[in-house]
């Protein structure tokens, strides 16, 4: 068994190998999702570690939001969206209006495009309005698009699944 220091150096690569797949598909045109095998197991703890710690709240949501967006751009915000809300739906289920909806995809859906309507209007101190027009232009769907293929893929990884839900 490796020490404990060579340990925290394999976690931290893969740590930063994770980082490096997000960054790699900030490009919608080109999104390919051909992932190599990892024989590294450290790689699938260290995707696993990124959303270990949801965040409580909407607001501590936002910050988040904030830093992925600042670091590398809008669609590793929208992956690390997408990761912390099925946290913290998982967590409190009421947040999924699934009452309202026809169904649990069309629920997860709409909040996650409330939460960046949200967002939109939090960090650009925008009306309702404009955080709308923003999120139904066309280059925000395609990242969108790009972003929920991407946090798919990423649930196939995590729990070797054939074909993550919608």
């Amino acid at each position: 068994m490796a020490s404990a220091n060579k340990q925290q150096k394999r976690a931290k690569r893969a740590k930063a190998k994770a980082k490096q797949l997000r960054v790699s598909r900030t490009k919608p045109a080109a999104v390919t999702f051909d992932l190599p095998e990892y024989d590294d197991p450290y790689f699938l703890d260290a995707l696993q570690d990124e959303f270990a710690e949801p965040p409580r709240d909407f607001l501590s949501l936002f910050y988040e939001m904030q830093n992925a967006e600042e670091e590398t751009g809008r669609i590793d915000m929208m992956v690390t969206m997408l990761g912390l809300l099925l946290a913290m739906t998982n967590e409190q289920p009421e947040l999924l209006d699934s009452e309202n909806a026809e169904s649990e995809a069309m629920a997860a859906q709409r909040l996650a495009e409330n939460t960046l309507i949200a967002y939109r209007r939090w960090v650009d101190d925008i009306d309702q309005e404009a955080a709308e027009h923003w999120l139904h232009s066309p280059e925000v769907q395609a990242d969108f698009e790009t972003a929920r293929a991407s946090f798919k893929e990423v649930l196939k990884i995590l729990w070797d699944l054939e074909d993550a839900p919608e």
